[in-house]
């Protein structure tokens, strides 16, 4: 609204006061004009809109540009929306201009509304689109006013909550006139300056320039400041500087620690407390920043003070402080002349959650040392733990659960103390916690158990093993790798294994772990099944399941092979030498073939090894036959072994008579000392029977899943019973010869090297697959073979009356036996060799290993 004289009145006086005279002619003179006044007079204007003080800020005139910049701060800051409104307005770029203005007054107001303005975050996105940090960081200088420098700060605050402005931002050297308005005497520009080097730190560069500039001291001064946000943010910049060793050492040197201990004392700071021991973690951290804590009694006071607080985020504070503090061993050793481990125990009688788990997690670092879980056991810390474990809180169990399982690591007192406070029922029931870590820190203290017999009895007598299937399932690797590192440590116990088997879904899982990416699953799952591997019932689950060929992947990859894959497919061979010799076509001599072991000949690349009941169940087929060994002793104490020498010696026309009467001789003997030694013999017998029918059991376990049943073979029975007394006391060499004619006269007897191509032994085979409608034949049926057949018989013998030999595939159908036997002349004798047996063309013959010979009849021609 204008106020004034209306123009129309105003313009008459001027019009009739002009004065006009008559020239010649009749013609009026205009008089001359008198000088033009071009003031204009002032006019009060009453702005009711932002958008009018907006239009202002284009004002030519000062005093109207203080004035729109004064009404344009009241309106930003009532709110962020006005904020955006003006900026919407088109206000921002205008007052960045004003900041340059000459005039003081306008720029500094200028400066006040545009730093008003960074607070909004949309309005933060536009200003890193223009260049204006340069200038804003220039008006931090003393020639500038208070309120320049104070909103300038504040602009570079806000803006500098952004990474990528901050990186800019340190590289225009802004942190001299930052370190200078610190010591300023107004709290407002302290607190700005501080917040936006606290935001600057974030850059571990920032850090060393700090020190370079000296501005850890300034920092330092401010801490006892009497504004709380002015302390906290000191606290922040401290325990950023201090991950730096070199500001460690400089907060040293100007007794920045005894200035912090000192304000964590004071009750009237109590509520910046908690940023202060943030701060101070990081400086005990150092050691020597701890030597001298401890040497001024700073250290006891701490200790003192985290007891003695009623404020749960200081204790819970302290805690964490000490707990990162004793990471180092050297630091360990500092706590515990300070008995910090009575004090974290004290604060797991905390009623605050946040409190018990700071203490546990302090506990956890501090059990790594084996003086500090004597201590904390001595302070009724596993009781205390124990308790811990069974509280609702999820976290509390987990971080309870990792200290105990440090607490176990190496410690039998400490494994007999949880076991005595009743704390192996709630480990077993964390294995099925909520979270996945509780789970694999339960598993680490359950395996520390184990290496106590009286303790792992009794965790497998509470049902562990039923229970060790949720971690397994777990997504957590970490939680899977410690469920199978259980797994291994307690399967060393019979009961474990029978626990397994019961449990059917175990092996599943575990096996479906090989295909993990994580190297430690991996590691610990093959670890477990090399230890499972001893039960042969296990072997053939696992086998069932697909682990060969997995594990066999695994050892052709580069960057998962291990010694621990290698172990795993090393033991699940041995333990099933029917597989072993399918994929390696190798035998060594401590590889013992027992009843079960076939031959399916080799399985080829990309293939899949097939156990027994698979074979048998295939319709009879053109190809190889299956051979089979299946013969078990059916035996009992006296009676079986009677009946074992009568059908010896109703044989005695095809053995010498020596052997018959040394069989004899030795038969009386043999009743003569069970007459004497009844009791004994019968608990051995009874031992044998019972391991006899496991082994029995476990072999045919397979079968009877499938429904198929293994007959057993006649004819290999009565081999063995026609092969024992013709090797009775005779040399190795003479029992290998006559074990080899045995084979040779049982398979068709000797063959030329050119006949064996027409040997016909195929149809002979064809026709007992026929008359058995199965591809798996019984080795003791078959009457006609060449190497394969013979090497296979002569291997299934040796192993049963105890003469070591070798079983070696070749190419071709060819298979060969391999013994080592040693030569003596004149009494001397020389070091043992390799002999491959000839079972073909001179059966009973030794040929050299490497030999041209043995070339020969390995390989065909």
């Amino acid at each position: 609204m204008v106020k004034g004289a209306k123009p129309t009145s105003s313009a008459a006086p001027a019009k009739t006061a002009a004065s006009a005279t008559v020239g010649k002619g009749g013609k009026p003179r205009q008089q001359d004009e008198k000088a033009i006044d071009e003031t204009f007079e002032p006019l009060k204007l009453d702005i009711k809109g932002a958008q009018t003080a907006v239009v202002c800020l284009r004002s030519a005139e000062d005093s109207v540009l203080i004035r729109a910049c004064d009404a344009l701060f009241k309106y930003a800051e009532k709110s962020d929306a006005n904020k955006l409104m003006l900026h919407e307005m088109g206000a921002t770029d205008t007052l960045f201009t004003l900041t340059h203005h000459e005039n003081q007054t306008v720029q500094r107001n200028a400066t006040m509304v545009f730093g008003l303005l960074s607070a909004h975050p949309d309005i933060r996105r536009h200003l890193r689109k223009i260049d204006c940090i340069p200038h804003m960081i220039s008006l931090l200088t003393p020639e500038n006013e208070p309120l320049t420098n104070e909103f300038a700060v504040y602009w570079l605050r806000y803006m500098c909550s952004d990474y990528s402005t901050k990186s800019q931002v340190l590289s225009l050297n802004v942190l001299q006139p930052l370190i200078r308005l610190i010591s300023e005497a107004d709290p407002d520009i302290k607190f700005n300056s501080l917040s936006t080097i606290d935001h600057i730190l974030d850059d571990f560069h920032a850090r060393s320039l700090v020190r370079e500039l000296n501005g850890i001291e300034p920092i330092l001064n401010n801490l006892k400041s009497e504004f709380p946000q002015i302390t906290e943010t000191v606290c922040n910049c401290l325990q950023k500087l201090a991950t730096d060793p070199f500001n460690r050492a400089v907060i040293r040197d100007i007794g920045g620690l005894d200035k912090m201990i000192d304000f964590i004392g004071l009750d009237e700071t109590k509520d910046v407390h908690v940023h202060c021991l943030n701060a101070l973690a990081n400086l005990l951290e150092d050691t020597e920043c701890l030597d001298l804590i401890q040497s001024n009694g700073g250290l006891k006071r701490l200790m003192q003070f985290v007891q003695d607080s009623v404020v749960p985020a200081v204790q819970a504070a302290a805690a964490k402080a000490i707990g990162r503090a004793a990471r180092k061993p050297q630091n360990r050793k500092i706590f515990a002349e300070q008995d910090a481990e009575r004090a974290m125990v004290f604060l797991l009688l905390s009623e605050n959650d946040d409190v018990r788990i700071a203490a546990c997690q302090a506990l956890a670092v501090m059990a790594e040392s084996m003086l500090s879980r004597e201590t904390i056991r001595n302070n009724d810390g596993i009781l205390t733990l124990v308790q811990m474990m069974q509280k609702e809180n999820p976290r509390l169990r987990e971080f309870s659960t990792l200290a105990m399982s440090n607490l176990t690591q190496s410690n039998p007192n400490n494994i007999r103390e949880l076991q005595d406070q009743a704390g192996l029922d709630v480990l077993i029931g964390l294995l099925n916690d909520e979270k996945d870590t509780t789970k694999a820190y339960a598993c680490v203290t359950l395996a520390n158990c184990s290496t106590d017999q009286v303790v792992r009895t009794n965790i497998l007598e509470k049902g562990l093993i039923k229970n060790l299937l949720a971690p397994l399932q777990a997504s957590y690797e970490l939680a899977q790798a410690k469920g199978a590192m259980v797994l291994s440590a307690f399967s060393i116990d019979q009961k474990a294994r029978e626990d397994i088997l019961k449990n059917q879904a175990i092996i599943p899982h575990l096996v479906s772990l090989l295909k993990s990416n994580h190297d430690e699953v991996r590691r610990n799952t093959c670890f477990a099944i090399t230890v499972l591997c001893v039960e042969q019932t296990i072997a053939i689950e696992i086998l069932r399941n697909g682990a060969l060929e997995i594990i066999r992947d695994l050892n052709t990859s580069e960057s998962r092979k291990s010694k621990f894959t290698e172990m795993a497919l090393q033991k699940i061979l041995d333990s099933h030498l029917s597989a072993k010799y399918s994929y390696l076509g190798q035998l060594e001599n401590n590889n013992i073939t027992t009843d079960g072991f076939y031959d399916m000949g080799p399985v080829r690349e990309g293939g899949k090894f097939l156990t027994i009941e698979e074979l048998a169940a295939e319709e009879v087929n053109d190809r190889r036959p299956i051979l089979l060994v299946y013969a078990p002793e059916k035996k009992k104490g006296s009676e079986s072994k009677e009946k074992l020498s009568t059908g010896v010696s109703g044989r005695n026309a095809k053995t010498p008579k020596s052997s018959s009467k040394e069989k004899e001789g030795k038969t009386s003997v043999d009743q003569s000392s069970r007459a004497k030694k009844d009791k004994t013999s019968d608990k051995r017998d009874s031992s044998e029977d019972k391991k006899h029918g496991e082994r029995e059991s476990s072999e045919t376990t397979a079968d009877l899943k499938s429904g198929y049943k293994q007959t057993i073979d006649q004819d290999f029975q009565m081999y063995l019973d026609e092969i024992h007394p013709q090797i009775l006391r005779v040399p190795l060499s003479e029992q290998i010869s006559t074990l080899a004619r045995f084979v040779s006269e049982k398979m068709g007897g000797t063959i030329s090297p050119d006949d064996v191509a027409t040997f016909g032994y195929e149809v002979a085979m064809n026709q007992l697959k026929a008359e058995l409608h199965s591809n798996v034949v019984p080795i003791g049926r078959v009457r006609k073979g060449i190497h394969a057949q013979r090497a296979f018989l002569f291997k299934s013998l040796a192993d049963r009356i105890g003469i070591p030999c070798t079983l070696t595939r070749g190419n071709y159908n060819r298979a060969w036996n391999e013994v080592v036997v040693g030569e003596s002349s004149g009494g001397v004798r020389y070091p043992a060799k390799t002999w491959i047996v000839d079972l073909l063309h001179e059966p009973g013959r030794l040929i050299l290993a490497n030999s041209s010979d043995a070339r020969s009849y390995t390989i065909l021609n």
